[in-house]
């Protein structure tokens, strides 16, 4: 959906996003003309909401919603970048440099009221290891403090901070290239759990070896992706912090303020045609854009301790980080309790797990709901592990420690136990073809 109305990048287009997802919508928004950080109209259209929808990110990958997560892991395996010359690298068509490279001629958004400023949120930040010489490719939020200097966040738990740590034990300045705007694989590719050189995983998810092209301030000591919209080439003080946030945060809820590394530009390249890509922070394009990854992990750890696991889904109506339902054709009555108990100790930010039958369709919020309702009884069917490791950003814990648990929403092993569900004969629903009963407008309607 193209919008041609000349926008402000402070508030206004989150605002509209907002306007559309309630109305139950999820198109890719690109808005035609916004002013950059100098007040002026940048050139540069603004995709947001690229990721806001499962069936895109399955697209990406030529998959349906229900194969993501393991279609990912099937593909998530390295694939040797190859490497281009500069005058093949659409990234290379304008390129900035030194004083040149100046941050405000972007449309960078601020998005939420509470915000600390503009707010770079869709770039792969690529460090290399000291030791090893693998690239990590991890999506970090940059905050834009000047024409010239960001402030880069990155929490422990990244392989981008165990990286930065060896820099700093070194008393060195950390190369780092930020990544705006590729194929969305690309991005699904660069979410990798995996410790790894990860240009080669994400050539692996893309299907195609990843073409890189030399830097402008490294050379081929560092290389960029060729294909990029946009590239900031920048270093990081390993010991220059500045105050980061606050920042809207998967939760719903703003992040505290903390002291990051600060980061001096030393080059912008980019396409002549370039898109500037922002994912809009705590909404579904945020949200999503890491889910299928986090699903197929705990899919596969689930499978090795109960082989009855159907399938797994992390609900954007639990941040697509909190809750987990877990389909199952179960053996017998404790396999759902093993399951939430191996679910909450798998990812330190899972607090919730509903198991349910393989006749509850997990992607749909309603289902589960209704066999909470019908098939649970929480004196014998609710699993309470307190004072376990969670998630800081959780506004209801006591700092890292929080109460997790799971509902047993299955139906006892022997049928006689249980009522039995509704349903129309299979013959009349196989038979039924709503062309047959509405006309062109009634199913356009629907």
């Amino acid at each position: 959906m193209r919008i041609e109305k000349e926008v402000s990048p402070e508030y206004e287009i989150p605002a509209v996003l907002q306007h559309i997802e309630a109305r139950g919508r999820r198109p890719v928004l690109i808005f035609e003309n916004v002013r950059n950080l100098n007040g002026t109209r940048s050139g540069l259209p603004v995709v947001i909401n690229l990721f806001g929808a499962r069936e895109r990110l399955a697209d990406a990958l030529g998959t349906t919603v229900a194969r993501l997560p393991l279609d990912y892991v099937a593909r998530e395996k390295p694939l040797a970048p190859v490497v281009v010359d500069r005058a093949a690298a659409p990234v290379k068509q304008v390129v900035r440099t030194g004083a040149d490279a100046d941050l405000y001629e972007l449309p960078v958004l601020t998005h939420h009221e509470m915000d600390l400023g503009p707010y770079l949120t869709s770039p792969s930040v690529w460090v290399r290891d000291l030791e090893t010489g693998w690239t990590n490719c991890g999506i970090l939020r940059v905050y834009v403090s000047g024409p010239r200097q960001m402030v880069v966040n990155f929490n422990i738990a990244r392989h981008t901070f165990h990286y930065f740590q060896k820099y700093k034990a070194a008393k060195r300045d950390v190369p780092i290239v930020l990544v705006m705007g590729h194929h969305p694989a690309f991005y699904l590719g660069a979410q990798t759990k995996l410790l790894a050189d990860e240009p080669h995983i994400i050539g692996g998810v893309m299907g195609e070896p990843l073409e890189l092209a030399p830097s402008e301030t490294w050379g081929s000591d560092i290389m960029v992706p060729a294909a990029a919209d946009i590239v900031v080439e920048a270093e990081m003080s390993h010991s220059q912090l500045e105050i980061e946030g606050p920042f809207g945060e998967y939760t719903q809820y703003y992040g505290g303020q903390k002291l990051s590394p600060v980061a001096q530009v030393r080059a912008i390249t980019r396409r002549k045609d370039a898109m500037y890509l922002d994912i809009m922070p705590g909404r579904a394009d945020h949200l999503l854009l890491d889910a299928p990854m986090v699903e197929a992990y705990l899919y596969n750890r689930l499978k090795d301790v109960v082989p009855g696991v159907t399938a797994v889904h992390m609900p954007v109506s639990g941040t697509a980080r909190l809750h987990a339902y877990i389909q199952m054709r179960k053996t017998n009555d404790g396999e759902p309790r093993t399951a939430i108990a191996s679910a909450l100790s798998s990812d330190y930010r899972l607090k919730h797990v509903v198991v349910v039958d393989e006749d509850v369709n997990i992607f749909d919020d309603a289902q589960v709901l209704w066999a909470i309702a019908t098939r649970s009884q929480w004196d014998r069917d609710l699993l309470v592990l307190p004072g376990m490791m969670g998630t800081t950003l959780d506004p209801s814990a006591d700092d890292i420690l929080t109460a997790k648990g799971g509902i047993d929403a299955t139906r006892p092993i022997d049928p006689h136990q249980f009522a039995m569900k509704l349903c129309i004969p299979e013959a009349v629903l196989s038979r039924v073809r709503l062309e047959d009963y509405l006309t062109p407008e009634g199913l356009r309607r629907l």
